[in-house]
């Protein structure tokens, strides 16, 4: 198929329209469903996950948003040649899987693009702020307001990013900020609940205690979850029997209440209250830490 004839085509199936005689492109956006959820970038064989190796089980990603649709979850998965390469999701705030409290608002979820030219943030941002303005604008007739989370991230919701589309800064822990945009005038901010969870110290019982939390909306997650039991697995059983471990999911809004800390994620590890990384790090170096851990536990108990 000559050039010509893969525009004519793509004018015939209205990914490209014509204004003014110069072909401009546009993009296939497609209400989520059920029958199209598994074609968001960050489900296994979507690019968002192309050339990376990941642990656990992926399946997970799509029967969480199988589910979330159940619970009143709402979005668009937006196709370009006839390749899905974004996605934005909102749900009603009472079901959203933050801690966020908003009466009659609704929560952004998630949001992502992958460029054709892997790189191109202009481009991503350009397609994110696209598929963003879809959801204020279709929110805005049936919400008070729309509330999601910001961070200190060029890639991840960042913060200048949701200011320019109108969100306002409501609070902030650190790198992490509740955002606001309001539909109606007089409407009650959201709020962040108070943090509830405050991971164990098994210290004085010469015990490790290893609290983590993860969460089957993002495959990095699993992977991370994945890496952590294999490193738990892979240690002597001397070392084994000295360290409780206490995994809880955070895939429901009651899951992410319980289990808020600050600055609020929805995947986190503590040993004896001590925050773990998870982020670019191998098992064997999960294990050097777990075992340092425990060897400072040890010494604790033998100091008296």
């Amino acid at each position: 198929m000559d050039q010509k004839d893969s525009l004519a085509g793509q004018i015939a199936s209205g990914l490209v329209s014509v204004e003014e005689g110069d072909p401009v492109e546009t993009y296939d956006d497609r209400r989520l469903t059920e029958e199209n959820v598994g074609d968001i970038i960050c489900c296994p064989g979507g690019l968002e996950l192309e050339g990376k190796v990941f642990q656990g089980d992926l399946s997970a990603v799509v029967a969480w948003r199988q589910e979330m649709l159940r619970l009143g979850m709402e979005g668009f998965v937006s196709y370009h040649e006839g390749i899905a390469r974004g996605f934005v999701e909102y749900m009603p705030a009472e079901a959203a899987p933050f801690p966020i409290e908003a009466p009659g608002a609704a929560v952004l979820l998630c949001y992502h693009w992958v460029p054709v030219v892997r790189g191109d943030n202009a481009d991503r941002l350009a397609q994110e702020k696209r598929l963003v303005q879809k959801v204020i604008a279709e929110a805005a007739g049936r919400f008070s307001g729309l509330a999601t989370l910001g961070w200190d991230n060029p890639v991840h919701f960042p913060i200048p990013f949701l200011e320019e589309l109108g969100f306002e800064v409501v609070e902030r822990t650190d790198y992490v900020a509740l955002m606001w945009r309001p539909f109606t005038e007089w409407t009650e901010r959201p709020r962040l609940v108070p943090a509830n969870f405050a991971p164990q110290d098994l210290s004085s019982q010469g015990l490790l205690a290893i609290e983590s939390a993860w969460s089957s909306r993002c495959p990095y997650s699993l992977h991370h979850a994945a890496l952590l039991e294999e490193a738990l697995a892979g240690l002597p059983e001397e070392a084994k029997e000295r360290i409780r471990f206490l995994p809880h999911r955070v895939d429901t809004h009651d899951e992410a209440v319980r289990w808020a800390i600050r600055p609020w994620n929805w995947e986190w590890a503590f040993a004896n209250g001590e925050k773990i990384p998870l982020h670019r790090i191998e098992v064997n170096e999960l294990q050097d830490l777990i075992l340092d851990r425990l060897a400072r536990v040890h010494q604790e108990v033998s100091d008296g």
